[in-house]
């Protein structure tokens, strides 16, 4: 939203005003590092906002969702292009999923207020890398489209208001230009929070694809029913 510093405080003020016990607060990954992003210096200023009165709290910092590339069906399937440019040294995405739990966690079980956690993947996810993980999963060749970002713009300004078209550049050009990677200790703390490994993207893509293909069986079905 383009209003989200004003609309995250005025959530603040109220849970300030109904002496809420606990909130939660979904940031991001490395929002201090990316205050020219429009969508991370509002996570920021509500971070400082959190930090600066007596409320307990708990943040969030995920990483870029999995779950962005359940909209590439059409350019993988049929273009057979990898479209977001993650760059050649690549992000530490992590699986929404795990954000849930994570939150649920922390609202529901001690031990949390004032902490703040990392939220990402096992792996290390460049553009290429990801692209050869749809080859395999799909049994066709898949192409990086590279990280042109004028181009990656334009793009989006045929989907988003051009404020946001402008805001997600920002965002994955900083990502190629200060890196969004993870270390060792940020996935020891998330895997002892959930009690488990963090969600692997292989495993994300394998489920996407049969859920594509289940999909299309079931539209097959209303055809040949219809």
């Amino acid at each position: 939203m383009p209003d989200e510093l004003t609309q995250g405080l005025i959530v603040f003020d109220l849970a300030k005003r109904r002496k809420l016990s606990h909130l939660v607060y979904h940031s991001v990954f490395k929002v201090d590092q990316f205050k020219d992003v429009p969508h991370f210096a509002s996570k920021l200023a509500i971070e400082n906002a959190l930090q600066a009165f007596d409320l307990p709290y708990t943040v969030i910092r995920p990483n870029y969702f999995y779950q962005n590339d359940l909209t590439l069906k059409e350019a993988l399937t049929k273009s057979g292009v990898y479209p977001m440019p993650l760059g050649d040294v690549g992000v530490s995405a992590v699986d929404v999923r795990d954000i849930a739990e994570a939150v649920a966690i922390a609202l529901t079980t001690d031990g949390h207020s004032g902490k703040t956690y990392n939220l990402v993947g096992p792996d290390v996810l460049s553009g290429p890398r990801v692209a050869s993980i749809w080859s395999d999963i799909l049994g066709q060749k898949i192409r990086y489209a590279g990280h042109d970002m004028d181009t990656f713009e334009d793009q989006m300004r045929k989907q988003s208001p051009s404020w946001s078209a402008f805001d997600i550049r920002m965002m994955f050009q900083g990502y190629l230009e200060r890196g969004f990677t993870a270390d060792e200790n940020d996935i020891a703390a998330l895997t002892k929070l959930l009690a488990h490994p963090p969600r692997k993207y292989e495993d994300f893509a394998k489920e996407t694809v049969l859920s594509w293909r289940d999909s299309g069986e079931r539209e097959n079905d209303r055809t040949v029913a219809a």
